[in-house]
């Protein structure tokens, strides 16, 4: 129960999760909780939930439990409003922007099989379920069908959608609200104003909300008579928490279905590798959907030589011909780039001087604008430091200071030379900085206002463009070489994604242009054809061999401090320990402490430990003694000496 207690001088907002009859104090110590929500308790099921999470992610209870109540309700003095007219304000609200239904179109047969696979679940068990489906094959018509037919069995049920991110909510949306007209629909991200996610969570708590939809943080909405989940786009890594109770939505989502014997269905057009190999052992069901609605064919695929010549051309000619012919024929281009900003770095040319940040080991990118500034300004994107470019190199004093390399707004300039006549969209981080601007700008796109569309990867994911019939990728490289294994993996989803925004609504042929400096790499081998079979078994051989995730299971120790020294003391300490306390059991390796790839971040000096292991339990009996260790030598997760904060971080998808 949420209840508000006396806490020193204040009093302050908690969660009774036991009552007990006994106390180490005198009853005259004890204090009345001075008030209880006018809330039903949290069931029981959301509390097992809570309970799995804080020991799965090593995560304090009252931390785990607390993020899954709106700030809304943890604020004792809105208890006492009217609850009822908020609601009725906020229904009126949604209705009014809500569109009329539409006729669905008519279920394909491989949608009408995939339905009735669906429709053959027994209720009250549990099954996870692969809706697998190439990029516009109706993967959504088929999992909204599957739950209306459920919400038509049972009045009182309820059902579960999650997306990996907010953009995506709107189109979903609206999608929801013209295949259910009649139902209560409630939204559930960081975007809302924490009122309406407030209002929100109750009519999901009170069941007044048949259709939950949400990003990550609705895994913990109590949902008293939930009948199915779905996790579109579970291969998304931004259903991993990477901050605090570091969790993975879509692994809780599956335990949770587990947990409440109900189907979970994992919808995607790239699955992850942790559920393909689920698949491949027979843990997970498959339905694939192999072809397009409509029988679109999906674009050609071109691999494209850098342009070598001038610093000043940020695209190949190949490109910018196939630019121009797209926009004769009248239909629109996608432009990605994984880079926002003017430039990634500014040097001197007559030192070595770049842009580096003054808090970060990283460098401030150069932007034309940035926000309020109005004047080309330098921007650290991981500590958010913000200063003026200077009008001389700092270290010899040289005026002759160059950009380096390209971003977003660079790619939008010379395209906009390029083709006056048409109209440059740029979506991006510093374009799309609320959820209202995003909605506007994917607007624009879908209306047809814009002919060539520049942006960093959040253009790629979900949305069903109706004229693109040209994609251009930029700078693909730089997400294949990296430290991260999974690299590749992220990149070929990627360029899935993004190439499945053309051709959905048109039988035109249509293009994708990749520029690559390694085409013989595998991703580009098998995005050319669109094997994702191909490249999955390929990507599976890779993991066995070098017997990575998912042939093995993973935990990271964080630190972080003011001084380099005192964080690698104490992740050494940590190594010793963990060997010392895993030295009997087999196939457990604790690998040395290493800086973290930006090592330096807002003036702290960060490390990691990571620790690997062939099953999941002797590692999660491992990391409980770690934690306790810790927890001896520190006060919350700040060490006493050293001033370190860490962390342990299970199934980490970034290394």
């Amino acid at each position: 129960m949420l209840v508000e207690v006396p806490f020193g001088r204040i009093s302050l907002v908690g969660l009774i999760i036991e009552v007990t009859t006994y106390s180490e104090l005198k009853q005259s110590k004890l204090k009345a909780v001075l008030r209880v929500a006018p809330l039903i308790p949290l069931n029981d099921r959301l509390m097992e939930l809570g309970y799995f999470a804080s020991q799965y992610y090593i995560h304090g209870l009252g931390e785990t439990l607390v993020s899954a109540i709106p700030k809304w309700w943890r604020t004792s003095s809105n208890w006492s409003k009217p609850l009822q007219q908020l609601i009725a304000k906020e229904k009126a609200t949604a209705q009014s922007n809500s569109k009329k239904k539409i006729a669905q179109n008519q279920l394909n047969e491989e949608q009408t099989h995939a339905i009735q696979i669906l429709s053959n679940h027994q209720a009250g068990t549990f099954n996870t379920y692969l809706l697998n489906g190439v990029t516009g094959s109706g993967k959504t018509a088929v999992y909204l069908t599957f739950i209306e037919s459920l919400l038509k069995l049972d009045r009182g049920a309820q059902a579960l959608i999650m997306l990996p991110e907010i953009n995506l909510t709107p189109q979903l949306q609206r999608r929801i609200q013209e295949h259910f007209p009649e139902e209560n629909l409630a939204i559930l991200h960081s975007g809302l104003t924490e009122k309406q996610r407030g209002i929100a969570w109750h009519q999901a708590m009170t069941g007044a909300a048949r259709i939950v939809l949400g990003t990550r943080l609705s895994i913990m909405t109590p949902l008293p008579k939930l009948v199915a989940i779905i996790v579109d786009e579970e291969n998304d890594s931004s259903f991993k928490q990477q901050e605090g109770l570091g969790y993975s939505a879509r692994d809780l989502a599956i335990w949770r279905a587990k947990n409440e014997r109900l189907p979970i269905i994992l919808v995607s057009a790239t699955p992850s590798s942790q559920t393909w190999h689920a698949v491949k052992e027979g843990r997970y069901q498959e339905i694939q959907l192999s072809n397009r609605v409509g029988g679109f064919q999906f674009p050609n695929v071109e691999l494209v030589a850098p342009h070598k010549s001038s610093r000043s051309i940020i695209m190949s000619p190949m490109m910018i011909r196939a630019l121009e012919v797209n926009y004769r024929e009248g239909r629109q281009s996608l432009v990605l780039i994984n880079r926002r900003g003017m430039a990634p770095v500014i040097s001197c040319s007559s030192c070595d001087w770049l842009s580096e940040c003054d808090h970060c080991s990283s460098y401030m990118v150069m932007h034309r604008q940035l926000g309020h500034f109005k004047t080309p300004m330098l921007c650290c994107h991981h500590c958010g430091l913000v200063k003026p470019i200077p009008q001389a190199c700092p270290w010899c004093s040289d005026v002759d200071l160059q950009p380096l390399g390209r971003g977003t707004q660079k790619v939008e300039d010379q395209l906009q030379t390029l083709f006056p006549q048409a109209t440059v969209l740029r979506v991006d981080a510093d374009t799309a900085r609320t959820s209202k601007k995003t909605e506007a700008l994917f607007q624009e796109i879908h209306d047809g206002a814009a002919q060539i569309i520049v942006g960093t990867q959040m253009l790629a994911k979900g949305h069903d463009y109706k004229n693109i019939g040209l994609v251009c990728v930029l700078d693909a490289d730089a997400r294949l070489y990296s430290n991260d294994y999974m690299a590749p993996e992220h990149l070929f989803a990627q360029l899935v994604q993004v190439a499945g925004r053309a051709g959905r609504f048109s039988g035109a042929p249509t293009k994708i242009l990749i520029e690559t400096r390694y085409p013989d790499d595998p991703v580009y081998q098998y995005i050319k054809t669109f094997d994702l079979a191909g490249f999955m078994e390929h990507l599976m051989s890779t993991r066995q061999e070098a017997g990575l995730p998912p042939f093995s299971y993973q935990a990271l120790v964080h630190a972080e401090a003011r001084q380099k020294k005192e964080v690698l003391t104490w992740l050494n300490h940590a190594k010793l320990f963990l060997q010392k306390t895993a030295y009997l059991q087999t196939g457990i390796t604790v690998f040395d402490p290493v800086p973290k790839s930006i090592a330096r971040l807002g003036g702290w000096e960060r490390s990691q430990l990571l620790i690997e292991s062939r099953h999941r339990a002797p590692l999660q009996a491992l990391l409980n003694e770690l934690e306790h260790y810790f927890r001896q030598q520190s006060l919350g997760r700040i060490s006493k000496v050293g001033k370190v904060r860490w962390s342990i971080e299970r199934d980490p998808l970034f290394i």
